[in-house]
């Protein structure tokens, strides 16, 4: 695991995505432009569904959360409640409470967790890419609209 979190960091320092403790991310957030956040997001998704060792293990930790404690928490931690607590994070300076701030950030997770599904089943992969674009623009008018 220490492998994928490595790779997690790499990614996010290629993207120049801020590196804070949690209380702090929503601050420097708001000092990174708005391409790189969509160019990070995208290579995200890309990440979870295109790089053989990713998918694969983001597949097994579907299936395997209901057989074994520790990749339920892996799951947790990696595809659910891990990425909603990291947006939590990143949204809460932008809002009025912490209840604001998590539906944000189930906003802007969800449709990206569901299009990795999606893609899976996608005979034409090619087709997910615009959805998940018009969701990142769309997420993006709105956080754009709390600054």
């Amino acid at each position: 695991m220490e492998a994928m979190e490595q790779q997690d960091y790499e990614r996010a320092h290629e993207y120049e995505m801020p590196e804070a403790e949690p209380d702090h991310l929503a601050e420097d957030y708001l000092n990174v432009p708005v391409e790189k956040i969509r160019a990070y997001t995208v290579a995200q998704f890309s990440h979870w569904t295109k790089e053989p060792f990713s998918a694969n293990f983001r597949k097994m930790l579907t299936l395997e959360q209901y057989r074994s404690p520790r990749f339920a928490q892996l799951y947790q931690d990696y595809l659910a409640t891990g990425p909603l607590t990291y947006m939590t994070a990143i949204f809460r300076n932008l809002t009025d409470s912490d209840q604001t701030a998590i539906q944000l950030a189930l906003e802007f997770y969800g449709p990206m967790y569901l299009l990795y599904s999606v893609y899976d089943g996608a005979e034409d992969k090619d087709t997910v890419a615009p959805l998940l674009e018009a969701h990142i623009d769309q997420i993006i008018k709105k956080i754009e609209s709390l600054r």
